[in-house]
């Protein structure tokens, strides 16, 4: 029991740290940066030769206010009238040159509009089943 008055207002000392306790935060230091290492940064810029990821975009469209859902506009080339080729050419050449899987796409997105203007009723079938205008 303590008889000096100093010693009753001192908390009582705390017993030091086990074996036990020490080797766990000895793991946790040495684990914690391996750990760490699995997470995704917080924010990082993109370096030279990466590509910035579509969140990142939507982010900063975010903090600048403005809409991320509207739809960018297609880009503009030549009208499909300038477009020619040459009377030789056939599919073989068509799909070595734009590749089998531009030409899927762009059958898929005209299989839609033509369906789409079928559903309208902006399109019929004329002797030699072909869809054309309808007058």
């Amino acid at each position: 029991p303590p008889t000096c008055p100093s010693d009753r207002s001192r908390p009582p000392r705390r017993p030091p740290p086990t074996m036990k306790q020490f080797a766990s935060v000895l793991a946790l230091i040495f684990l914690a940066p391996a750990a760490t290492a699995f997470l995704a940064p917080a924010s990082s810029p993109p370096r030279g030769g990466e590509r910035r990821r579509s969140d990142d975009s939507a982010r900063f469209a975010r903090k600048k206010g403005r809409r991320i859902d509207a739809p960018r506009p297609l880009p503009s080339g030549p009208p499909a009238q300038d477009i020619s080729l040459p009377d030789d050419c056939t599919m073989d050449d068509l799909i070595a040159v734009m590749g089998e899987g531009r030409l899927k796409k762009i059958a898929r997105k005209n299989r839609r509009v033509r369906n789409q203007k079928i559903r309208e009723g902006k399109v019929a079938l004329n002797e030699k089943g072909e869809w054309v205008p309808r007058e």
